[in-house]
């Protein structure tokens, strides 16, 4: 019969100084998400943390298989259930029950689905999911993002032992040393993720952020730290003060010195993660060293001890409060940050060390994992339930942008005489404004919204009739991407093949963009599309740097020049709020969210464009925002828009046949005008849009 796992005590073998880093972590977390000047690094406490976890739950099992020769999962993962289960748990539900209350309706589908993976420890890929930068534009914040690294930590904590058990079998079976076996395994799979992170940062740092392979090194470096504690006592106390000095200016360094802008992990978090590993090997040495010192201040060892429920709490607490009260100034963010305090102690006091320090629960680990898994099915048990009562997207009956045509038989559809009487003024409308969010045309699922970091076009996104030797390109961001169901319902009717060249945040330029990742993809874009001329290319952009325009005419012209057929699709007039949530909170009063219409930097430049190239310019504002006055938050029965500026999937598929006409109008298609009707609307496919 297995050792039962005792009880600790809560003062039992803690070193101060790493309760003292534990501290630096999390207040520079805590500043950052205040927003305290000159702290723009803050969120690398998370990394610091990260090199923390992985030194002291790899001497932990190091510990253990020294002693036995083996190591025990089930006493292992009961330990950790214990110690972080119950206030992480605690934590879901209060901000589950607060948040369902506080956030707008339109949020609850994110909610319910962070609810779900912070509870199972998945929630690092839901948002990673979620991350697409430019579908982001104007979404709220969710109150669990912040789970994130817990998910990546208890990754680790289930995968990292069962890679001991593989070693230390494997060690039994060829006779190797046990801890040679297991730091070469731990050695390879660092490694491979420190590599894997440094690529994927520069493709597509959204994701790159959140995903555990682009993290694991950052626990990788403290666990092979842990390798090196027996040999850490011969430092001479010259060189543990330099490296302990040395490792907390770097960790200091890096909060005050980087920034959001900075791309993250990648190599940037090499500061950190070789800060922290330098402070923990400073203090292993046994030699007192300044560091160590400082880092072993009582208060920072108190902060230390309520790192954990300090964390936890402090994000959802800033979100929910800002979301009833707006944005905050400096009294009241302080005011926050006093609670969060109060709160973690609380959380820490209550939750944290009763469950902890449990010696019914210590000496029986199943009981431990029984318990921990109750609980979680009641967390996430709970979100189920609502998770399987939310709204969905179907199909479109509402005849969205047709209700604007006053005569659908005449040769040329006019929009109807005062357009504002048939705005619609109550719900309910298509698709639900909770899902606003998610309606978004079908090549986003497909991978072809090239992200930002990555200057090379994905050549496998056709669609139409990929077999058609007449090409028609799509060339701009994704407001020219939101019409990309409409163009593909068009592309196979006329038999084209439909190549799609969609970049986030990304005008259709090739010069004069901020991020030049910007003007490297639409030079390669004009390289292919001059080596091989498409019938048609449709360009278009929501617009953002005034020093773009240029850039934008200079790449047009050069496919003019080249006797190419270039159309502009006009960037789309929309109101200056989230009128999605909006509908959400006034079902019974849609008039309520009309607005006037916000100015774009986009309408400005193409029509640049067109007056330097001659390319027509194709306007489907009348049947958007027909009044020019204000904008309407649905009609037709339809969510004219998602967040930001974009217009719904559902209300863009409406727009097909209008967007039809506008080309056959133009010779740009087979069909004849007369032959598009109104009701020439493509279904929502159930998967992707290829």
């Amino acid at each position: 019969m297995p050792r039962p796992d005792p009880a600790p005590s809560p003062g039992r073998s803690r070193r101060r100084d790493i309760e003292g880093l534990r501290a630096v972590a999390v207040l520079a977390v805590l500043l950052y998400h205040l927003r305290v000047p000159g702290l723009g690094g803050g969120f690398a406490g998370v990394d610091v943390f990260f090199v923390i976890s992985g030194f002291l739950i790899t001497g932990i099992l190091l510990r253990e298989a020294d002693r036995t020769g083996r190591v025990s999962l089930r006493d292992f993962w009961a330990r950790r259930a214990r110690r972080l289960l119950p206030a992480a748990l605690v934590v879901v539900a209060v901000t589950f029950a607060a948040g369902w209350v506080v956030l707008p309706t339109s949020s609850r589908p994110e909610l319910l689905a962070d609810v779900l993976g912070s509870s199972l420890y998945v929630v690092n890929w839901v948002l990673a999911a979620r991350s697409v930068d430019y579908l982001a534009e104007g979404a709220g914040l969710s109150p669990l993002q912040h789970y994130w690294s817990l998910a990546v930590e208890e990754q680790f904590y289930l995968l990292w032992p069962l890679l001991v058990v593989a070693g230390l079998a494997l060690a039994a079976r060829t006779g190797a040393r046990r801890r040679v076996v297991l730091a070469a395994l731990l050695g390879v799979v660092t490694a491979a993720s420190l590599v894997w992170s440094v690529v994927a940062t520069a493709q597509s740092p959204q994701t790159a952020y959140l995903v555990t392979p682009t993290r694991l090194w950052e626990l990788g470096a403290g666990a092979l730290l842990a390798f090196a504690v027996p040999v850490l006592p011969r430092l001479s106390a010259a060189t543990a003060q330099v490296v302990g000095s040395a490792g907390l200016a770097l960790v200091l360094l890096t909060v005050v010195a980087v920034g959001p802008g900075t791309p993250w992990p990648g190599t940037a978090a090499l500061l950190p993660v070789l800060g922290s590993a330098l402070v923990v090997a400073a203090g292993t040495s046994g030699h007192a060293t300044l560091a160590g010192r400082l880092l072993s201040l009582p208060p920072l060892v108190w902060v230390g001890g309520i790192s954990y429920s300090l964390y936890l709490v402090h994000w959802p607490l800033l979100v929910l409060v800002e979301e009833q009260r707006g944005t905050l100034g400096p009294v009241g963010l302080a005011q926050v940050g006093a609670v969060t305090v109060l709160l973690a102690w609380l959380l820490r006091r209550l939750v944290e060390d009763p469950v902890r320090f449990s010696r019914r629960l210590a000496t029986r680990p199943g009981r431990s994992l029984v318990a921990a898994g109750a609980a979680m099915a009641l967390v996430t048990g709970a979100a189920g339930v609502a998770w399987a009562t939310r709204p969905t997207l179907g199909t479109t009956t509402a005849p969205g942008p047709a209700a604007l045509v006053d005569d659908p038989s005449a040769p040329v559809w006019e929009p109807v005489a005062l357009p504002r009487r048939i705005y619609d003024r109550t719900g309910p409308v298509q698709p639900d404004p909770a899902l606003a969010r998610q309606d978004v045309p079908g090549y986003y699922a497909d991978g072809c919204q090239v992200q930002q970091g990555v200057a090379e076009p994905d050549p496998s996104c056709v669609y139409g009739d990929p077999a058609s030797s007449t090409r028609v390109a799509l060339w701009g961001d994704s407001k020219l991407g939101q019409y990309a169901s409409a163009v593909d319902a068009i592309a196979a009717a006329e038999s084209w093949r439909l190549e799609l060249y969609l970049k986030s945040a990304c005008s259709p330029t090739v010069s004069g963009a901020t991020d030049e990742d910007c003007n490297a993809f639409g030079r390669e874009v004009v390289r292919r599309l001059l080596a091989d001329p498409p019938h048609l290319v449709l360009i278009g952009s929501g617009g953002f740097e005034a020093a773009e325009r240029e850039g934008m005419v200079e790449g047009a012209r050069a496919l003019t020049d080249a006797g190419i057929e270039v159309v502009v699709v006009d960037d789309n007039a929309h109101p200056d709020h989230q009128a999605y949530e909006c509908a959400a909170a006034h079902p019974d009063d849609l008039l309520a969210c009309e607005r006037p219409p916000r100015g774009t930097f986009g309408r400005a430049h193409l029509r640049a464009v067109h007056e330097a190239t001659g390319a027509p310019v194709l306007d489907l504002n009348p049947w958007i925002c027909p009044e020019g006055d204000t904008c309407p938050v649905a009609l037709g029965g339809q969510l004219v828009y998602r967040q930001g500026s974009h217009l719904t999937d559902t209300y863009a598929r409406s727009l097909t046949p209008f967007l039809y006409r506008a080309l056959s109008d133009l010779g740009l298609t087979d069909a004849a005008a007369d032959d598009i009707a109104l009701d020439d609307v493509p279904p929502r496919p159930s998967g992707g849009a290829r």
